[in-house]
């Protein structure tokens, strides 16, 4: 019990802004002195059923148990009905978790995806909103088009706030061979079947070429900003398998897995994390590196990614 409490408590202080003391917060959530609440974080003094709950409710971080002999981890995830009039829950509750790890002093962020991470096209408005529009079932429905000016404005404000906290967050991209093929499919799929007007189209294959020169330029200088702190390092393996984002700080991780397209479940097991950074430093092994150096490489895959959308941009306007 005592080392789950005090895993418990690093993981409320992770959550925590640096700038928060974490013995002086939990004193005043479970109304204790602070000297009784330095011991329970040191796990000298237990804390209650009522205690952990109060917590956990306070500070949105779930205890985590279960019985060493049952290998199970415990997921938790955001309920989001695939209509867009949700998408602003779903990046509401986004930007509440990206902001926390922003808040960390020590924070990284490792991404394999065969898609374009989100968090760049959250830069360009009308792409963004076709992959919001092209994620939902509304898509399905023939006499719904495409029209960016149906997305309530907070989306769009939401999204490039999304982008600039990612920009300031260290991180490393592992790409898979066909991850920007997935995009230019969707924006074929919604011309050719009526869902988009060939201007729009355009429009957002030219965002997705906007997208992949900032991510060049990200690549030579192997930062996202100006600041060397916000660091980028990009690599490109053949073959991924799965979306998953891993979430290091100080003294816990956290794990995000991509399903139905664009919900996620998200886990602070940290066995399971554990594992999950083996899998992926594993990856980086068997990758090309596209950062720095990685030019040769980095232009050959940027060269085929800007030629399939130049291909698409002449169908439509054939």
């Amino acid at each position: 019990m005592q080392n789950l409490q005090v895993t418990f408590f690093n993981a409320i202080k992770s959550a925590l802004p640096d700038y928060q003391n974490l013995a002086q917060s939990v004193a005043e959530v479970l109304a204790i002195s602070i000297n009784e609440a330095y011991k329970k974080i040191r796990g000298n003094s237990a804390l209650s059923l009522q205690q952990i709950i109060k917590l956990s409710d306070h500070f949105a971080t779930p205890f985590l148990y279960k019985p060493s002999q049952l290998p199970t981890v415990t997921f938790d995830y955001l309920s989001v009905d695939q209509e867009i009039p949700n998408m602003l829950l779903y990046l509401q509750d986004l930007l509440k978790n990206l902001k926390q790890i922003q808040q960390s002093k020590q924070k990284h962020i490792t991404i394999t995806t065969d898609d374009i991470p989100l968090f760049h096209f959250f830069k360009y408005p009308e792409l963004t909103c076709f992959k919001l529009f092209f994620w939902s079932d509304s898509v399905m429905n023939a006499e719904f088009k495409f029209d960016p000016g149906t997305f309530d404005q907070e989306i769009i404000t939401l999204a490039k706030e999304l982008n600039q906290i990612y920009l300031e967050i260290p991180s490393t991209e592992i790409w898979a061979k066909d991850t920007v093929h997935g995009t230019i499919e969707q924006v074929r799929y919604a011309f050719e079947a009526g869902y988009i007007t060939d201007t729009l189209a355009k429009q957002v294959i030219e965002q997705v070429r906007y997208c992949l020169t900032d991510m060049n330029m990200y690549a030579i200088s192997s930062k996202k900003t100006i600041d060397p702190n916000h660091t980028f390092n990009w690599y490109n393996c053949d073959v991924l398998g799965s979306i998953s984002y891993l979430v290091e700080l100080k003294e816990t991780m956290l794990c995000y897995n991509r399903f139905n397209t664009f919900n996620y479940l998200k886990t602070e097991d940290q066995s399971y994390c554990q594992q999950t950074k083996q899998w992926m430093q594993s990856q980086i092994k068997k990758s090309v590196s596209f950062s720095g150096q990685g030019e040769k490489h980095r232009n050959k895959y940027l060269y085929n990614a800007f030629a399939e959308c130049d291909e698409l941009l002449k169908e439509i306007d054939r």
